[in-house]
This record gives C-alpha cells, structure tokens and sequence, in this order.
C-alpha cells in the first residue's frame, strides 16, 4: 500500500488547477497538509499567470475546466519543465498524444496516489518536447 511516508521531504510550491468550488478548498487543505505551498487556481489564465511568476516545483491540473481544458498549461508547463499529473472526470483520452505521459487520476482518485505520482513525477522529470 502507498503512503506520502514514501517522500519524507514532500514540499515546494504546487500549482493546481481545479474548478470544482467544493474539491478546490478540500485539495488545497489535504496537499498543504502534504507539505506543498499549494497556489490553487481555477482558470487557464491564472494558471498562466502562476507559471509565469516560475519557482514551481509541479502541478496538478484539472484536464476538463469551465469553457475548456488544460491543454495551454500543460503546454507551458511542459515547455518550462515542471512536472504535472492530470486529476480529472475527463476521460484521459481526451488528452493530446504530447501531454499522455503524465500520470492521470480519474475523480474520485485516492489522495496519497495523487502525491505520490506528484513525487514520481518530480523525480523522472519532464519530456522534452518534441
């Protein structure tokens, strides 16, 4: 069985976008009790924003957001090389063929798997786009 005990150093400064008003606020509390300094969002443009500002450790994104997806952030995150993990009601392949290697968490996903693939992902690192 999996636990965050795994990454004892959990922390540096998570994205995560997600427009559910009611996970949001439970996902930012759960993930800073994770340790995170968690800069929760809800609209591509503030996610751009965030990115813009740099010193993210990954993300957490929302694939199917209000009016859209996530595909212009995991672009930019991509490009910057964060890492990110997709948690979503979407069906993952919705997802582009360049954004497939991140991991994707189909809602209600197990918290602890959640934060263990953020660490995994932190660890490989990110694709170079191709």
């Amino acid at each position: 069985m999996s636990s965050i005990h795994a990454y004892p150093a959990v922390h540096g400064n998570l994205l995560v976008l997600e427009d559910d008003r009611e996970l949001a606020p439970l996902l930012k509390e759960v993930l800073v009790m994770a340790g995170y300094d968690v800069h929760l969002v809800r609209t591509v443009a503030d996610a751009k924003d965030r990115i813009g500002r740099g010193a993210l450790a990954a993300a957490v994104l929302d694939w199917g957001i209000f009016g859209g997806n996530a595909k212009e952030v995991a672009d930019e995150l991509r490009t910057a090389r964060v890492p990110y993990v997709f948690a979503s009601a979407s069906n993952p392949s919705e997802l582009p063929a360049d954004h497939r290697w991140a991991p994707f968490f189909s809602k209600p996903y197990p918290i602890t798997a959640l934060i263990n693939a953020v660490e995994e992902s932190r660890s490989a690192g990110v694709p170079i786009p191709g």
